[in-house]
């Protein structure tokens, strides 16, 4: 099928979480392993690169869902037609290009609208593989880093809010895609942001959002 492009006059979609929000997720992440088993700890704080932030117990990751985009970007569609909005679960793969380097997000969501929102994000980045689960069904909070598990479910209230902000808003993004293909366009903050593999209303087991 021919790509065809098209440009939206409406508000370009916001961008993904910043990679500085990830870091600070990451930094909260250590001071519990720390806590947990000083050896991975120093690994996992190896691992974060740093970033300037802090670890604390008490930081909050900042999703970037609330910025406001100039009225002019443009967006390629390809493909056919499909009630994203509508959808109770979504599986979707973002690529995020900036000058810092390429972080790719695999998401997948069920119970969308509710709140037993279930969603699981497998990353991978410059700094290494991650994997995030946040469950609100069991108001859980789970995170993997190279094949350590760490229960972070003291964090929920504050991790629900971003990372629900953060697939609403793509939600919200994917409401211009036109059924096919990939949805491909350039944040606010300059980034090249394709959502790729979509998958709308698929069948995704409860397990997806359990930690092994």
């Amino acid at each position: 099928m021919k790509k065809s492009t098209m440009t939206t006059m409406a508000s370009p979609p916001p961008p993904p979480p910043s990679k500085g929000s990830r870091k600070t997720l990451i930094a909260v992440i250590v001071i519990v392993v720390v806590i947990a088993a000083l050896a991975v700890g120093i690994y996992l704080a190896t691992r974060s690169g740093g970033g300037g932030t802090s670890p604390s117990v008490t930081a909050t990751p900042t999703s970037s869902a609330g910025v406001t985009p100039t009225p002019t970007a443009t967006a390629t569609h390809s493909g056919g037609g499909a009630n994203v909005a509508g959808a109770s679960s979504l599986q979707y793969t973002v690529t995020d290009t900036s000058s810092s380097g390429v972080t790719t997000s695999t998401f997948y969501a069920k119970n969308a609208g509710t709140s037993n929102l279930m969603i699981r994000i497998e990353e991978t980045e410059s700094s290494g593989n991650y994997v995030i689960i946040i469950n609100g069904a069991t108001q859980q909070f789970w995170m993997e880093t190279n094949g350590q598990w760490q229960d972070l479910s003291t964090e929920f209230a504050s991790q629900w809010s971003t990372w629900k902000g953060t697939f609403d808003a793509n939600q919200a993004v994917l409401e211009n895609w036109i059924g096919a293909g990939d949805y491909s366009y350039t944040s606010p903050n300059g980034d090249s942001v394709k959502i790729s593999n979509i998958a709308v209303n698929p069948s995704l087991p409860d397990s997806l959002f359990q930690h092994s």
